[in-house]
């Protein structure tokens, strides 16, 4: 089969921090709301239950956590041969001649009577998908849309986010896993005899802050803690985690974007075994 070139294209690396929906003391006061169901967490007994008044606010943080928007795309344009079945204009036509050259007509069981016509087709297949992936999970990011829609700024260094003491948590999953993972989604083996084009392209590789604000209760009397969460631009809470201590590490851009040269490397046929998979499917075929 002959191989065409393989294109690929790499998105700018863009980092962004979305805006504060809540203040400091406004999403306090929703978690002071909620200080309750943060210590029972909804399971506890009547009993058992504290009165607002016995909890009291222990710490308050505020912190950045990731997430990744990634859009890739592949484009392939190829040849193949393919047998067409034509059917005849009625049951009388036993042959027919186009362009010079005479096809006999078969009937294939109860079909209408037909003939074999060789082509040569012209294809294109366009794949394309959109990745949003928490950063620290790896999950998807359910409320995306919502969070794109909410005002954001362009961040060159990142060392200014850790500005009034905001905790800003680099992604366990690195750009080059989710980066790797995107463009195995858009790599499908084609059957083609003839490939004349393969473009693969990462339209989009950002990486977005968002804020969150963590408070810690504790119910003294019983010893207990508890941990409540705001998204600072949603407005919704949730059970939190214990605060996170100080991180270790100076935040670059190399340590956010992993996506080098090196990477695409790996990514082009023969280094990378996603594509390299893609190849050996294409090449079976």
């Amino acid at each position: 089969m002959h191989h065409a070139r393989v294109e690929i294209q790499l998105a700018n690396e863009r980092l962004f921090v979305i805006g504060e929906g809540l203040s400091a003391e406004e999403a306090q006061a929703r978690a002071i709301e909620r200080r309750a169901q943060a210590l029972v967490g909804g399971l506890g007994s009547f009993l058992q239950r504290p009165k607002p008044d016995d909890i009291v606010l222990v710490a308050r943080q505020h912190r950045l956590e990731p997430f990744w928007h990634v859009v890739s795309r592949a484009t392939y344009v190829y040849e193949r041969r393919r047998d067409y079945s034509v059917p005849g204009s009625g049951p009388e036509v036993e042959a027919v001649t186009i362009e010079g050259k005479r096809y006999e007509l078969a009937s294939a069981g109860r079909e209408q009577r037909a003939f074999r016509l060789p082509a040569l087709e012209h294809c294109r297949d366009e794949f394309r998908t959109e990745v949003f992936s928490d950063g620290l999970t790896g999950e998807p990011v359910a409320d995306a849309s919502a969070l794109l829609e909410a005002p954001r700024r362009e961040v060159t260094d990142p060392t200014s986010l850790t500005a009034d003491g905001t905790l800003v948590l680099p992604p366990e999953q690195r750009a080059s896993y989710v980066v790797r993972k995107a463009l195995g989604e858009v790599m499908k083996p084609v059957q083609a005899d003839r490939l004349l084009e393969e473009s693969i392209a990462l339209e989009t590789t950002d990486l977005y802050y968002r804020p969150i604000w963590a408070f810690e209760f504790a119910w003294t009397a019983k010893n207990k803690q508890g941990f409540v969460e705001v998204d600072s631009v949603t407005g919704a809470l949730r059970q939190g985690k214990p605060l996170i201590g100080q991180l270790r590490g100076m935040l670059t851009r190399d340590v956010l974007f992993d996506v080098g040269a090196d990477t695409v490397g790996l990514l082009i046929p023969g280094g990378s075994i996603a594509v390299r998979l893609a190849q050996a499917a294409i090449d079976r075929k």
